[in-house]
Order: C-alpha cells, then sequence, then structure tokens
C-alpha cells in the first residue's frame, strides 16, 4: 500500500515539472513590469497611493493555465489585475518575476472556480481599456445558443487636493464593477441586470422571458451570487426556447 502511494507521488511530481517546464518554454509569454502603475488620463498614479485594488485578489493563488488548441493544462500562481485586464503569472510564488500570455482565445484561466475566456468585442472596452477584447467568466455553456458571460471591472475615480486647511486631500480610489454579457451567434449585447431592462438584450421571446421572471419574483437584487444565478436561469429558460 505505501509503496503505491509513493509511486502516485512520484507521477505526480513528474506530471507537476513537466507542467513547469512547459509553461516556461512557451514562446508566447512575456515579463510584465511596473504593475503598481496605473494611468488616470494623462498621468500616471501609484496604485499605493490608491484607495483599493486594481485586482480580483491582490495574493497570487493557484489556478490552470488552460491552452484549448493542444488540449491540455498547467496548474501555477495566477492573480488577475481587473484594471488592466491582464492575467498575472508566477511560476515560483518566491520570485519577483512576472509573466503574462499573449493575449489569445486560445489561452484560458481557471481561477476562483471560474473560467475566464477572451472575447473579441468593443463591447468589451473600457473608458481606460480600449482594446476590442477582454476577459469575461464564462457562466452558461459555449455551445449554447444564447452565452451568459460576467465581466468584472474597475473604475479609478481621480483624487481631489484639500480646498482648505480644514479639509483632508481625498485620494483616488478603485470601485469595484461587474456588467453581464449574453452572445447570441456572433453578436453580443449588454445584459442589465434588471427584471425590466434584461429583456432588451434578448432578440425575441420577450413576452415569454418576462413572465418566467414575473413567475420566479426575480429582483436581481442582494449579493453577487444571488443576481448572477437569476441570471444563469433567465438564459438558460430562453435557450429551452429556441432549442
Amino acid at each position: 500500500m505505501y509503496k503505491n502511494i509513493i509511486i502516485l507521488l512520484s507521477l505526480f511530481f513528474v506530471f507537476s515539472m513537466k507542467s513547469q517546464i512547459s509553461l516556461e518554454g512557451n514562446p508566447n509569454f512575456r515579463d510584465i513590469t511596473n504593475t503598481y502603475l496605473v494611468r488616470q488620463g494623462n498621468t500616471t498614479v501609484n496604485i499605493k497611493d490608491v484607495e483599493g485594488s486594481q485586482f480580483l485578489n491582490d495574493e497570487f493563488q493557484y489556478g490552470f493555465i488552460i491552452d484549448i488548441d493542444q488540449n491540455n493544462k498547467a496548474k501555477t500562481f495566477l492573480r488577475y489585475n481587473v484594471y488592466k485586464d491582464v492575467f498575472e503569472i508566477k511560476f515560483d510564488l518566491n520570485s519577483e518575476s512576472l509573466k503574462q500570455l499573449e493575449r489569445l482565445p486560445k489561452y484560458q484561466y481557471k481561477l476562483n472556480n471560474e473560467k475566464f475566456v477572451l472575447i473579441q468585442d468593443d463591447i468589451i472596452n473600457d473608458q481606460h481599456y480600449i482594446s476590442g477584447n477582454g476577459y469575461v467568466v464564462e457562466l452558461t455553456p459555449p455551445k449554447d445558443v444564447a452565452v451568459l458571460y460576467k465581466r468584472y471591472y474597475k473604475k479609478l475615480y481621480p483624487g481631489r487636493k484639500a480646498q482648505s486647511s480644514y479639509q483632508k486631500d481625498k485620494p483616488p480610489r478603485m470601485k469595484d464593477g461587474v456588467k453581464y454579457i449574453i452572445k447570441f451567434g456572433d453578436e453580443f449585447k449588454i445584459a442589465e441586470d434588471h427584471r425590466k431592462r434584461i429583456l432588451d438584450a434578448f432578440p425575441d421571446h420577450k413576452k415569454e422571458i418576462r413572465k418566467y421572471i414575473k413567475d420566479k419574483k426575480f429582483k436581481f437584487r442582494g449579493d453577487d451570487k444571488e443576481i448572477q444565478n437569476q441570471m444563469i436561469q433567465v438564459v438558460r429558460y430562453y435557450n429551452s426556447l429556441v432549442d
């Protein structure tokens, strides 16, 4: 029994080392720097002077990089910079070296039980980040007629200098946000988490969806998880109508 355990542990170690070597030798990696500097208009702001965080989670966590072309994945340390919309990668948690993979749809990321995929559409653009593509969390199966995504975003509000000795300087601050996007074929639509405005995203079956929302007593209020679950159920219902 103990011999079998040792063999299994050895195989796991070998597999992990192969994944690590494969990652480090990938030509699509590049080094990144200045992760603590953000742009605000024509100026650069040190993130240490900003209230709030530009990251989904400040600490690096174990996650997976998925190469869908090669049908494989590798475990490594990841951190999602929401404001800059990039995944920061560390092969060694104690290293200062930061890596980033080229922004290609073939690369997906699994972090905190959420799968991030790259979609390519101008609907993803933010005021400070205009790229025509961006990372979203895939919430429903990608082969469905309507596919629901969640987009994390961060908005940077400018600071303000005190106008008198009776006031204090107001530092710049980051505010968290989430928006939902539905893909119909090759078209992307913003879906507002609101019991009436969500109907604007759907090309048809609005009457049935309105009744479904009313019957389910969805208010799209509460915590993020509750709202997300209601959005998922509405999109699943729509797919049941068009299948």
